[in-house]
């Protein structure tokens, strides 16, 4: 039986790593989730893999935003929360490949 995922979720909560303001941190921010297709990707091929890491990195961007080329410590925090989308992300990622290649990555998406 094959079951194909079509979807990953990224979660992020932008408070909890600082990228809001100290009075919006103060108040909890509700997570922000984005879904990323798999659909017509090939998991099993370098090429897929690729594909799904800047659809990931994309969807980071979309969650996060893009740095001002004028503010250092802005472009600083928003790597910080395009870092800890993709570590987020990391497990379903390396399950969602492991499942394209039959199995056969299993212990990568377990030694996350």
């Amino acid at each position: 039986m094959e079951t194909v995922m079509k979807t990953l979720l990224l979660t992020v909560v932008l408070a909890a790593i600082g990228i809001a303001g100290p009075a919006l941190a103060e108040t909890p921010r509700p997570e922000r989730v984005v879904a990323v297709s798999t659909a017509g990707l090939d998991l099993a091929t370098e090429k897929g893999v690729r594909t799904l890491d800047l659809r990931i990195l994309h969807a980071a961007s979309a969650v996060c935003g893009i740095p001002s080329s004028t503010d250092a410590r802005g472009r600083a925090k928003l790597r910080e929360c395009r870092d800890d989308v993709q570590a987020r992300v990391a497990s379903e990622r390396n399950r969602a490949i492991a499942q394209a290649r039959g199995g056969n990555a299993v212990a990568i998406a377990a030694n996350d």
